[in-house]
């Protein structure tokens, strides 16, 4: 009987610990950094944005490949998040400018370690983007790190259409550097509107 008791005490100690709160993502409601908080997907937004999209225009091409990666931890003691990643290649004139694919499916790269990540919604636009967009419609709001210097990065605000039976990506990218060691740092691809097909 002392051993029965013995476990459930343990059962119960192990189940009450495992427990967490989820918060989904974009409710806008309060969450504290610790390990019991999770900030969720609950309504599968990422889905839509996972695969590889493609960019052409004249001699200016962008590949994204993005995907969800669910329950990821930053650091210890800290709450779990789903998060949009992924990784890009930009090719201007026949000469690949970046190109950071091969660390898409890097069992050594996750959460905000790839060059794209982030969890953001957003209803509106920055008033230099084009927005197609309803008010109501859920944009992704990602981060763009440049390959070599940590401090140089961009936004990549994501809103996906289907466009009868074909899939894109309407994309404002702009450079947001506001630290770092080299004047002028800022990302390789130009600020501007594009249009990413699904391939």
């Amino acid at each position: 009987m002392k051993h029965i008791l013995i476990l459930v005490i343990i059962l119960t100690t192990l189940s009450c610990k495992a427990q967490s709160i989820i918060v989904p993502i974009g409710s806008g409601q309060n969450f504290e950094k610790n390990e019991n908080y999770y900030l969720k997907d609950v309504n599968n937004e990422f889905d839509k944005f996972e695969g590889t999209w493609l960019y052409q225009s004249g001699t200016t091409q962008i590949t994204f490949q993005l995907k969800k990666e669910e329950h990821y931890q930053a650091s210890e003691n800290y709450n779990y998040i789903d998060l949009l990643v992924g990784e890009y290649q930009y090719i201007e004139n026949g000469f690949e400018i970046v190109n950071t694919l091969s660390d898409f499916d890097s069992p050594f790269v996750s959460g905000y370690q790839h060059k794209i990540s982030g969890r953001i919604f957003k209803h509106r636009l920055p008033s230099f983007c084009i927005d197609n967009s309803d008010v109501a419609e859920i944009k992704i709001k990602v981060r763009l790190n440049h390959p070599t210097e940590e401090e140089t990065e961009g936004i990549v605000i994501l809103r996906y259409v289907n466009d009868n039976g074909t899939e894109k990506l309407e994309a404002c990218i702009y450079d947001n550097t506001t630290m770092g060691n080299i004047p002028n740092a800022r990302i390789d691809i130009p600020n501007g509107y594009y249009e990413f097909i699904k391939q």
